[in-house]
This record gives C-alpha cells, sequence and structure tokens, in this order.
C-alpha cells in the first residue's frame, strides 16, 4: 500500500464507468463501479477492500441547514481538525447526519429524553438527527455546539472485485444500493447511493484509501485447488481471485458457489463466470433462491456437492467464504460440519476440530461483515 495515502489523508479518484449488474425486474439495485487509480501508487491485493468515504444526500443536508436556521455558506469550525469550512461542506463531507445517537443528545443536554432509558431507546429507534431538530430547533443551541455533538462519518469498506494484473490503475467495486423507508420517506445508505446515484463519472472525487486484508487473499502455490462461497456482493473479491489466478496460468482448480434471488435479474457477472465454464476454468453452482417454491440458498448446493467437497479439501483445498456473517456466513460453516460429518465419516468433536485445523492452517478464509 502507498504510504501516502491513507485513511487521514484519501487518494481522490474518479469513477472510470458504472453500470448495473441487476436487470430490470430486479427487487435489487447493485452496481458495477470502476474507480481510475492513475498516478495513486496504491497497491493492493486481491482480497483486499477500499475505504470509500461517501458524501451525503444533498438533499437532507438542505433540510438540516434550514433546521438549524442557517445557510449553505456559514462558517464553522470543524470540531476534530480545528479547520474552518462551510456548514454545507461539514455536514456533507465530515459528519454522520442520519444516526441520532445518545451521545448527540448528550453533547446537547438533553435530559429529559435521556432520563429514562426505555423512553431514550425508542426515541433514538424512531428519530433521526433531523426529526430531532425539527422537534427542538426551537431550543437557544449554538450553531458551533450543534456541530461538535455530529459523530465523524466514517468510511465504508468495499471488496475489490479487480486484480491489478489484469487491471493496472483500476479498483473494480461491486456496490448493493442500500435503501430503507424513514417515516414514509425513502432514505439511502451513505456510500452505496454516492457511488451509485451521486458522483458523476469522469468527474466527482471518490476519497479513498486499501484497507489490507492479510487473513484474505489467495494462496502462494498456484496449484492450490480454491472453493469461494460468494452469494450477493460477496462475490466481489472471487471475481479478482479469478482474474489473477488466470492470467497467472493457475493450474489449481476452481470452484465457486454464488447465489442471489433470480438468475433472470441477478446473476453478477454473468459475462465472466460463463466463459470460464466453458474454457474449464470454473466449476460454477447457482442457487437463486426465489426461482422456485423452496428457497434455495448457497449451503444447500453446497451440501448436495458434499462429496467432492471433502475430496477436495482432502487434496489441500483452500476454502473462501465472503458475505454476510449472519445468517449465510454461519449456515455454510454448519453445512461444511456436516459434510466433514457425512461424507468425512468423522465424529461431531473430530469434525469441529477439523474445521479448527483448516483455520490454523489458513485453508478457512472468511470476509464476512
Amino acid at each position: 500500500m502507498s504510504a501516502n495515502f491513507s485513511r487521514l489523508n484519501p487518494f481522490s479518484a474518479i469513477i472510470k464507468a458504472r453500470y448495473p449488474l441487476t436487470k430490470p425486474g430486479s427487487t435489487k439495485e447493485t452496481h458495477h463501479v470502476v474507480l481510475d487509480l492513475l498516478n495513486s501508487n496504491l497497491t493492493f491485493k486481491v482480497g483486499d477492500s477500499l475505504g470509500i468515504y461517501g458524501d451525503n444526500d444533498p438533499g437532507l443536508v438542505s433540510r438540516l441547514i434550514s433546521a438549524m436556521k442557517a445557510n449553505d455558506e456559514t462558517l464553522i469550525v470543524h470540531p476534530r481538525s480545528q479547520e474552518q469550512m462551510t456548514l454545507k461542506t461539514f455536514l456533507s463531507q465530515k459528519a454522520n447526519i442520519t444516526r441520532l445517537t445518545s451521545s448527540f443528545l448528550k453533547a446537547l443536554k438533553c435530559e429529559d429524553i435521556l432520563s429514562h432509558k426505555p423512553t431514550l431507546d425508542d426515541y433514538l429507534a424512531r428519530h433521526d438527527v433531523l426529526d430531532f431538530l425539527l422537534e427542538f430547533g426551537h431550543l437557544p443551541y449554538a450553531l458551533q455546539d450543534l456541530i461538535a455533538a455530529f459523530s465523524p462519518l466514517l468510511p465504508r469498506f468495499y471488496s475489490v472485485a479487480s486484480s491489478l494484473v489484469t487491471h493496472p490503475n483500476e479498483a473494480h467495486l461491486t456496490v448493493a444500493v442500500s435503501s430503507f423507508q424513514h417515516r414514509n420517506e425513502l432514505r439511502y445508505g451513505v456510500a452505496s447511493h454516492f457511488l451509485s446515484h451521486l458522483a458523476e463519472v469522469n468527474k466527482t472525487p471518490i476519497p479513498c484509501y486499501v484497507q489490507s486484508a492479510p487473513h484474505f487473499t489467495l494462496p502462494a502455490d498456484h496449484s492450490t485447488h480454491l472453493i469461494m462461497v460468494g452469494p450477493g456482493t460477496g462475490v466481489a473479491p472471487f471475481r479478482g481471485f479469478l482474474q489473477e489466478r488466470i492470467a497467472n496460468n493457475a493450474v489449481g482448480r476452481h470452484w465457486l458457489f454464488f447465489g442471489e434471488r433470480h438468475r433472470e435479474h441477478d446473476f453478477f457477472y454473468e459475462d465472466f463466470f460463463n466463459p470460464l465454464v466453458k474454457q474449464d476454468k470454473l466449476a460454477l453452482d447457482l442457487a437463486f433462491s426465489r426461482d422456485q417454491s423452496d428457497k434455495i440458498y448457497v449451503q444447500h448446493k453446497l451440501y448436495e456437492k458434499g462429496a467432492q467437497i471433502w475430496q477436495w479439501l482432502q487434496e489441500g483445498a483452500h476454502f473462501y467464504v465472503c458475505g454476510e456473517a449472519d445468517p449465510m456466513a454461519k449456515g455454510v460453516e454448519a453445512t461444511l460440519l456436516r459434510i466433514c460429518q457425512e461424507f468425512g465419516n468423522l465424529s461431531p468433536q473430530d469434525a469441529q476440530a477439523y474445521i479448527k485445523q483448516l483455520r490454523s492452517q489458513k485453508r478457512y478464509l472468511a470476509d464476512v461483515y
């Protein structure tokens, strides 16, 4: 990783390309985003992530400024860096403006709300910062005290979906748009909204830095087999794994388990994976949960191929899982234990010990969230 760019000093990339991975009719919205890293000297391994600082929704920023009875160009002092900037810049790029916390209320001395914990928990669950300001904005808060109450806007992390071997000076990301309803109003997750909707291609700066994942990368031996379990956006690092292994003419075999809701709408990177299958460079098992009456997930597909999974593990394969910790990764581990017992003829205790041994040998590797 470059010593010049870091969490405190991110590189300003731009988006070279962006296109949807989900097709019309999907119940989700997921994009492939290509960041230009030219002249950054940023380097990463496949399996690493990028930390992305996204801008807050400008509509929400505008409404907050109005609720504060201020204007865009009002000058404030950043409470941590002591840098002077406009209120709009602070709320757009530096502050977590959505989540209302007890720390925020405590900083503003709202003892009446804080006095009773069940009441406080209920209030925090149902209100955000804008709701609070609309309700209590009549109180005589000094603007700088209000600014100091905000928690910082933290980076969001995205697994890199490409290899520098095949795409030098680029980082590819798989971005699922996060959205939710708040008081009958559609709201979005900060970074996914920024990368997918707000940032302009070839124009908007994207502050980013490399977050290394030394525990989650390729084996040095190119003859090692890889079993990769990556439903949804969890497939991202495995696209990079495959790009790098194929570019290096790896002789080890590759097996990917991918899952989503509908094959017709949600088969991410189909145009990349299917040719590899035809070239006998990839075994691909698919689990589209809502294409039939009974939901089918990646762990079901794993169990169906349990005998072969056990055989690959006996041949030294590395087993990777990426995606949601609960329930997906927990379900995958439970299935792997079942495979060890039924196809490896291990007792429950020995199966647990075998999984623990795989971990200690760095052959069972997880990147879950």
